[in-house]
């Protein structure tokens, strides 16, 4: 005997016309692996979702940590280059006081030698 998706062995009435009942449990059965299906990717989704939540709260504070890093290596270098910069400038005046003709003719030889290369 022929049991197969279109034989007519298992069919009743419905709504004055035939339906076979293997049909119906077919269609059962796919409705119900639709919605595991639909559970799996939901599951997947939200595991990739706090996946790629981690990663970014990871890299977030890796990059602040490097950023904060960043900023106490630059204001080591600045107070470093101010340091720097006021015994150069101490240096500089020390020098003017001991040496004023001295200062004076580096200066003009200084501008002397600007205005050649501005000429040109």
């Amino acid at each position: 005997m022929a049991t197969g998706l279109f034989s007519g062995s298992g069919s009743r009435k419905r709504n004055g016309g035939a339906v076979d009942a293997s049909i119906e449990d077919q269609l059962h059965d796919l409705r119900e692996d639709v919605a595991q299906l639909m559970a799996l990717i939901a599951d997947r989704g939200v595991a990739a979702s706090r996946e790629a939540k981690a990663k970014a709260r990871s890299t977030r504070k890796q990059a602040e940590s490097e950023l904060q890093d960043l900023l106490e290596s630059g204001e080591e270098l600045l107070s470093d280059l101010r340091g720097r910069y006021a015994d150069t400038e101490k240096q500089v005046r020390r020098a003017m006081r001991e040496h004023p003709l001295a200062t004076l003719g580096a200066a003009a030889a200084i501008g002397l030698i600007a205005a050649a290369l501005l000429r040109r």
